[in-house]
C-alpha cells in the first residue's frame, strides 16, 4: 500500500511539471519561428554589448553564459527578458522603428542599445534633442557642492588626470572635448555621430535627461534632480579639468 501511494502521488506531479515545461517553452519557440532574423547577445560579467543593430520583425536572444542570473531590461521598462539563469535565454521580437537602451536588471551597471532600424534606411542616426530650456548665460555653480553631486557619478566615472575609463568613460578633460572620441572607450554609436563639442551649457542640458539629450546613448543614468545639482556638478568638473 505504501508503494501505491508512492505511485499514485507521484504521477500528477510529473504530469503537471510536464505540462508546466511546455507551457514554458511555447512562447519561445512561437517566437522563434516569427523572426525573420535573429541577432545572438551573450550576458557576461562584464555585460557590455554595446549596439545592435536590426530591422522590424527580427529578434534577439539573449544569452546568459555566465555562472549567475542575469536580465535583460529596456531603461523604460519597453522589454523585459525576466530572469535568466546560467544557460537559459530569452527571445524577443521588435516591430518598430526605436532605440532602446538596456540593462540587465540585476547588475543595472551593465548597458546596451538595441536600435531597430526603419525598413530602407541607412541608419537610424539620433539626433540631439534639447529637453529643457537651459539659460545661455555661462554656468554658475558651486563647485564645492558639486564635488557632493559628482558622488552620484562616481560609480561609473572617475574624473582623474590619466584615470581609467569604467563603465563610463573617464571625464577628466570633458570639457571642450567632442562626444564620442575618448580613446580606449567603447561609445554607442549614438554619442559617436552626435558631434557634440562638451562645454558648461551641453553637459548642463546633457544632465538634464541623457535620453532626451542624446537618444541612443547607453548612459543609464536618468538624470539629475535640480538646476542647482546641475550647475553645481558642472562647475566641479570645469574645475577639476582645468
Amino acid at each position: 500500500m505504501f508503494s501505491d501511494q508512492r505511485i499514485f502521488g507521484f504521477r500528477p506531479l510529473l504530469t503537471g511539471l510536464t505540462a508546466f515545461a511546455l507551457v514554458m517553452l511555447l512562447p519561445f519557440v512561437a517566437r522563434a519561428q516569427e523572426c525573420s532574423a535573429t541577432h545572438n547577445v551573450e550576458i557576461t560579467h562584464v555585460f557590455g554589448p554595446g549596439d545592435v543593430y536590426l530591422k522590424p520583425g527580427e529578434c534577439v536572444r539573449f544569452i546568459n553564459v555566465h555562472t549567475i542570473e542575469h536580465s535583460a531590461v529596456g531603461l523604460e521598462r519597453e522589454f523585459n527578458s525576466g530572469i535568466l539563469m546560467p544557460g537559459s535565454t530569452a527571445t524577443l521580437r521588435f516591430d518598430e522603428p526605436i532605440i532602446i537602451p538596456f540593462t540587465c536588471g540585476v547588475h543595472p551597471p551593465m548597458v546596451g542599445v538595441i536600435v531597430v532600424e526603419a525598413p530602407g534606411a541607412a541608419g537610424l542616426a539620433p539626433t540631439v534633442v534639447v529637453g529643457e530650456k537651459v539659460s545661455d548665460t555661462s554656468i554658475e555653480g558651486d563647485p564645492i557642492a558639486g564635488k557632493k553631486v559628482f558622488n552620484k557619478c562616481k560609480v561609473c566615472h572617475l574624473l582623474e588626470e590619466d584615470g581609467i575609463n569604467r563603465i563610463g568613460p573617464n571625464l577628466f578633460g570633458i570639457i571642450g572635448r567632442t562626444s564620442g572620441t575618448l580613446q580606449n572607450f567603447k561609445y554607442s554609436r549614438a554619442m559617436r555621430n552626435a558631434g557634440i563639442v562638451w562645454d558648461q551649457k551641453s553637459l548642463s542640458r546633457y544632465l538634464i535627461k541623457p535620453q532626451s539629450f542624446v537618444p541612443g546613448t547607453k548612459m543609464a543614468f536618468r538624470g539629475l534632480d535640480t538646476t542647482e545639482e546641475i550647475n553645481n556638478v558642472v562647475a566641479y568638473i570645469t574645475e577639476q579639468t582645468k
